[in-house]
C-alpha cells in the first residue's frame, strides 16, 4: 500500500470509517469529515444501525454499509479510517489507497505543523505526566492540549477544535499506548513527522537493533529532536543504534525538585528541554489538582466530596470509577449522548450500588430511565441544565446525612457523551466543577 496523504479540506474526498469504534471515535471521524463537505461512508457494527447518533450522521451524508460491502468501498475510498483495536482485513490493506487513524490525522493535519509536539509512552503514568504538563505549560503562557483516547475520545476532537471551532494552539501533547504506536507508524507509513519531546515514562517494548521490530522502534528516529528516558532504559537505547547519544536525556536529574511525584517528576523534565529555566518549570506545578474531568475532586462541602469524572464517555468507565469508593455513599450524576446504542450492562452495578442517581438528559438517558423503571429504582431528573442536576445531588446528599458528621460524595461519572446539552465532555465538566465551587463559596 502507497502511503498518500490527503487533506480533508479538499472537498469530494471519500472517506470509508470502519466501524463506529467502542468508545464513538468513529463517529467523531465521521463528524470532522462531514463538515469539510466530504463523502462518508461507515462500516456499522451490528446492533448500531439504529443508534441515534448514527441516523444523526445518516441525516448529514453519511452513507452506512455492511461488512460484505467494506472491500468494495475501501477500494473506491480515498482515506480509510482506522478505529483503534479494530483488525483491517488483508483484502481491504491491499487495495485501500490509505489507511490513517486519528493520531496520524492529528500529526499530519497542516493546522499541527508550527505546534510543538510532546508524545509521552510507557506502561504506567503516561495520563498523569501528559496532564500535568499540559497544565503546567497553561500556566507559563503556552496555550497546550492533550490527547488522550483512553478518556473515551480520539484525536479527531482535537482536529475538530482547531479546525471547525478556531481554537489556536501552541502544543499538543499526545499520550500513546503500544497499540497505537503501531497503528500511527503504519498509517504514516514509519515516517514519522517531527517530534520535539519523546518522553517515556517507565518502559516500552525497545529494539536491539535498527532493524529489530520491537514497538519502541516504531517511534524512535531521527524526527525525534529530544528524548527523555528513565535511567534503566538508558543502556539499551544507546546500544540500539537508532537514535544519537547526544538526543537522549535521563530523568531524574540531581535537581528534578519533584522526584518520586507521579506526573510532575518527568512533566518537569520535559519543561526543562523546552527551554524553561529551574524556577518557572519548578512552580508551573504549584496549585496543579490532577487530572482534570478524571476523578477530580473539586471541593468538599459540609463532609460531601464533589468529584467530576465527566470524561468518563462510555458505561464501562463508570463502573471503575464507583469501584474505588465502595464504603462511601455516592450520589451518581449520570447520562448523556448515546453515540453508538451502547450496552447498558456496566451500568447496573453502578445504578444499584449509588445511594441516588441524579440523569442529566439526552439519549442515553432515555434507555437509562427504561432500566431504572423496570428494575423500581428512583431517581431525580433529567436534567437539560447541569446546574439543576448538581443542586439535586446536594439535596440527595445532605438529606442522606441527616445532620450526622458523614462522608458523601457527589460523583458525575456520566457514562456518556455530552452533545446534546454541552459542547464536550470538557465544557460539561467545566461547568460541573463551576457549581460545585459555588456551593463551597456559599453562594447557593
Amino acid at each position: 500500500m502507497e502511503i498518500v496523504l490527503i487533506s480533508p479540506y479538499t472537498i469530494g474526498v471519500k472517506i470509508l470509517i470502519m466501524g463506529a469504534g467502542t468508545s464513538g471515535a468513529g463517529t467523531e471521524a465521521a463528524e470532522y469529515y462531514l463538515k469539510f463537505g466530504n463523502k462518508v461512508s461507515i462500516l456499522a457494527e451490528k446492533g448500531a444501525e439504529g443508534s441515534p447518533m448514527m441516523a444523526s450522521l445518516r441525516e448529514k451524508g453519511a452513507m452506512l454499509i455492511s461488512r460484505s460491502e467494506a472491500e468494495k468501498e475501501a477500494a473506491v475510498s480515498d482515506i480509510v479510517v482506522k478505529m483503534p483495536g479494530v483488525p483491517i482485513p488483508y483484502s481491504i490493506k491491499k487495495n485501500a489507497k490509505c489507511i490513517m487513524n486519528d493520531i496520524a490525522a492529528l500529526l499530519t493535519d497542516p493546522s499541527t505543523e508550527t505546534m510543538k509536539k510532546i508524545v509521552i509512552l510507557g506502561a504506567k503514568g503516561k495520563t498523569s505526566t501528559a496532564s500535568a504538563l499540559t497544565d503546567a505549560l497553561s500556566r507559563l503562557g503556552i496555550r497546550a492540549v492533550f490527547s488522550e483516547g483512553g478518556l473515551g475520545y480520539s484525536a479527531f476532537h482535537i482536529l475538530s477544535d482547531i479546525e471547525n471551532d478556531n481554537r489556536t494552539y501552541d502544543a499538543v501533547i499526545i499520550e500513546m499506548s503500544q497499540r497505537q504506536i503501531r497503528d500511527t507508524a503504519e498509517s504514516l507509513g514509519y515516517q514519522w513527522p517531527r517530534l520535539d519531546i519523546i518522553a517515556i515514562t517507565d518502559q516500552i517494548p525497545l529494539p536491539s537493533s535498527p532493524a529489530d521490530p520491537a514497538d519502541g522502534g516504531l517511534i524512535i528516529g531521527p524526527w525525534a529532536r529530544k528524548m527523555i528516558i528513565p535511567r534503566p532504559l538508558k543502556d539499551k537505547i544507546l546500544f540500539s543504534g537508532i537514535i544519537p547519544r547526544a538526543k537522549v536525556k535521563t530523568y531524574p536529574s540531581i535537581l528534578n525538585p519533584y522526584k518520586s511525584k507521579a506526573g510532575s517528576e518527568l512533566a518537569w523534565e520535559c519543561l526543562r528541554a523546552l527551554g524553561f529555566g529551574y524556577g518557572e518549570s519548578k512552580n508551573a506545578f504549584h496549585g496543579y489538582k490532577g487530572i482534570p474531568n478524571r476523578l477530580e475532586l473539586v471541593s468538599v462541602v459540609n463532609g460531601i466530596s464533589f468529584i467530576n469524572d465527566s470524561s468518563s464517555v462510555i458505561p464501562l468507565s463508570v463502573r471503575f470509577s464507583m469501584k474505588g469508593m465502595r464504603g462511601t455513599p455516592v450520589h451518581l450524576i449520570v447520562g448523556g449522548t448515546d453515540k453508538m446504542k451502547a450496552g447498558l450492562d456496566e451500568l447496573a452495578g453502578p445504578l444499584d450500588d449509588a445511594v441516588s442517581i441524579t440523569l442529566l438528559s439526552g439519549s442515553l438517558t432515555d434507555r437509562i430511565i427504561q432500566y431504572l423503571r423496570h428494575n423500581g429504582i428512583r431517581f431525580t431528573g433529567p436534567f437539560d441544565k447541569m446546574e439543576d442536576a448538581v443542586d439535586a445531588a446536594y439535596k440527595a446528599a445532605l438529606a442522606h446525612q441527616r445532620g450526622r458528621d458523614a462522608s458523601e460524595i457527589i460523583l458525575l461519572s456520566p457514562g456518556s457523551y455530552a452533545d446534546e446539552h454541552f459542547a464536550n465532555e470538557f465544557e460539561r465538566g467545566r461547568i460541573f466543577r463551576n457549581c460545585a465551587m459555588k456551593i463551597a463559596s456559599g453562594k447557593t
